[in-house]
Order: structure tokens, then sequence, then C-alpha cells
């Protein structure tokens, strides 16, 4: 599915995209993967990685500005929706901006591939969602609950597909709690 795609990742200069990109790059060889983040900055220093790689490109944007989101999934194949404020402690002091980016900012992901009848959305979570404690959880909670009544009033046979996967801590991921 990846090979010869047009992918967008969210969030896609932290730990996942720093990842899933150069895998993706030599095992699928994508047409084209779309770096859409907020920090120009790790967009730049990403950016350094890849020597004007054409099949790299970087979109400036936020996943709160449904404008954005609309223009950065223009003839993308597959989503993979990384974009989330997932520090716990930041989420417990900021519990508004959580519900912002985790679940609003997941829901403009969300109506804006179906409208751009984009193929696949897969929305990453966290073992956070399981019985939730926390803002983090609590708002990745509900954006699997959004993931999936999306994907139940498209019904089978919709032009987009919209899948959740939960991970748990990644050793030497950003933020990770192991260093703790």
């Amino acid at each position: 599915m990846l090979t010869n795609s047009t992918i967008l990742v969210t969030g896609g200069t932290g730990s996942f995209g720093n990842t899933f990109v150069p895998m993706t790059l030599a095992k699928y060889n994508p047409k084209k993967i779309i770096i859409f983040s907020r920090d120009e900055m790790k967009q730049w220093d990403m950016a350094k990685n890849y020597n004007d790689d054409p099949r790299v490109r970087f979109f400036i944007g936020d996943v709160r500005d449904r404008g954005a989101v609309d223009r950065a999934v223009q003839g993308v194949d597959a989503i993979f929706h990384a974009a989330a404020l997932k520090q716990v402690p930041s989420c417990e002091f900021f519990p508004h901006e959580a519900v912002l980016t985790n679940i609003i900012g997941s829901e403009n992901i969300i109506r804006s591939a179906i409208a751009a009848k984009v193929r696949s959305v897969v929305c990453l979570s966290t073992d956070k969602a399981v019985f939730p404690v926390n803002a983090m959880g609590m708002t990745k909670a509900l954006m699997e609950k959004t993931a999936q009544a999306a994907a139940r009033s498209l019904g089978s046979g919709a032009d987009t597909i919209i899948s959740a996967v939960r991970y748990g801590n990644v050793m030497y991921s950003r933020g990770s709690a192991i260093p703790l």
C-alpha cells in the first residue's frame, strides 16, 4: 500500500516520524512523504538528513487548523497521524490544550481525509488510553472514539479506511518514561 504512494505524517518531526520516514523510504519507495508539523526548526534539522530527496517534503501547519490540514491532505493516499500532546505533566497542567490537539486536531485530520478521499488514516494512540487516569490518556482515548465513530459512520466500502493503533513507551523516544 505504501509503494508509490503519497504519505502524510502529522507530527512527522517527532520520534515516530524520525523512525518511520527513513524505513519507509528504504523499504517501500513511496512517491512522496509529506512531513506535517508546526515546528520549523525540527523540520529544518530533519530536512538535512534527506539531502534534498525529492520524495521528502515538509509542510508547516498545525492539526488544530482545519484549513492547513485541508491543504496538506490534497493528493495524499495514506496518513499516519502522530501529532499529539503526549507528555502526561503538560496535559495535566494544560488539559484544554490536550483537548484541542489530541481530540479536535484528530477530528480535523479525519474529516479532511474523508473529504479528500484519502485511502487510509492510521491514528497513533497510547497504552495510556486504556482505563485512562490522566488528561493525556483521556484525550487519546477520545481520539480513538472519534476515529471509531467516523469509521462506523462511513461503513464498509468507504473511500477512506480509518484505524487506530496503540503502543506504549518507546525506549529513547522524546519524553520516554524510561530515563525517569
